[in-house]
């Protein structure tokens, strides 16, 4: 299965890959020491109850996994302009999955973005904090999905750094390039009622089209980030082409519904427009559509 090629000038990527020799997770105390920056275990979410925030009962305090936030317009591109916690209650569009340690010490200075650049240790480890698996876990999805949320990384507010805060946080936001306001809770969003809300669905025709969640009207549903078997340089398919493509979908297509397709849909293969391929995008994604064509709303995933 390919990886998975999300977009946006989010600064957080890639896979958690940091191997520490000597790994001491933080299990809630505030005092930091200098040394290797790691993700932390909190312990179980708390959906309900929002971790303390600047001029709270413990401002130094580690975020709780679970706890939401609403974020402003490109706030998720900002590492250093954290949101304060809001109740999961009410209106959020993020909320934290994954907590780690800088490494860095009580004396050491707030890094700046340019230290968030670059190949040094707390670039590697802010980058490789969480990644699409994380996004996933939170939803309690599992591979294979696409999920209709993604993620930003924070460090603490300049209170909590005076305070002696020296974690990093991951939160996972819904939309698909920018926040968009969560239907809910998104803990385990994809195990419940209202799973399609956290799946991609495509809208609009197979070579040129946009992403929406399945709960709305969608004329595709793709298999996870499954890719029809076609060699990376190759040319624009053309109808044909992508006809005869879908033969190699089948078995992504029964990972991802666990068997055939539901009476009444059909495996297909979808890419982006022309120029999309041209530049480089527009991978052709195993999708399933309902057999005489429109559209239709939720999700075949079980």
């Amino acid at each position: 299965m390919a990886a998975p090629r999300r977009r946006g000038a989010i600064r957080p990527a890639g896979r958690r890959a940091v191997t520490l020799a000597a790994v001491a997770l933080l299990t809630g105390c505030t005092g930091t020491v200098a040394g290797d920056a790691l993700p932390a275990d909190v312990g179980a979410a708390k959906p309900t109850v929002p971790a303390a925030g600047p001029g709270g009962a413990d401002p130094a305090a580690p975020p709780v996994v679970g706890t939401c936030y609403r974020l402003d317009e490109g706030q998720e591109n900002q590492p250093l302009d954290p949101p304060d916690p809001v109740s999961c209650g009410g209106a959020h569009d993020a909320e934290t999955a994954v907590v780690g340690d800088t490494g860095l010490g009580p004396d050491d200075e707030r890094p700046s973005e340019d230290d968030l650049d670059g190949d040094t240790a707390l670039a590697r480890a802010f980058a490789e904090l969480c990644s699409l698996d994380d996004v996933i876990a939170h939803l309690g999805g599992e591979t294979p999905e696409d999920p209709y949320a993604f993620y930003t990384v924070f460090l603490p507010a300049e209170d909590q750094w005076e305070a002696g805060a020296r974690w990093m946080r991951c939160d996972v936001f819904y939309g698909y390039t920018s926040p968009e306001p969560a239907p809910g809770v998104m803990a385990g969003g994809l195990t419940g009622p209202d799973a399609a809300a956290y799946r991609v669905c495509f809208t609009g025709a197979a070579t040129d089209h946009r992403v929406v969640p399945c709960s709305e009207p969608h004329e595709a549903e793709p298999a996870g980030f499954s890719l029809a078997d076609l060699p990376d340089d190759a040319p624009y398919p053309d109808e044909p082409t992508r006809q005869a493509l879908a033969a190699s979908c089948v078995g992504a297509v029964e990972e991802y519904v666990g068997g055939p397709p539901p009476l009444g849909y059909a495996t297909a293969v979808w890419v982006d427009t022309a120029q999309d391929w041209e530049d480089g995008g527009g991978d052709p994604r195993c999708v399933l559509v309902p057999a005489g064509g429109g559209s239709t709303t939720g999700s075949v995933r079980p």
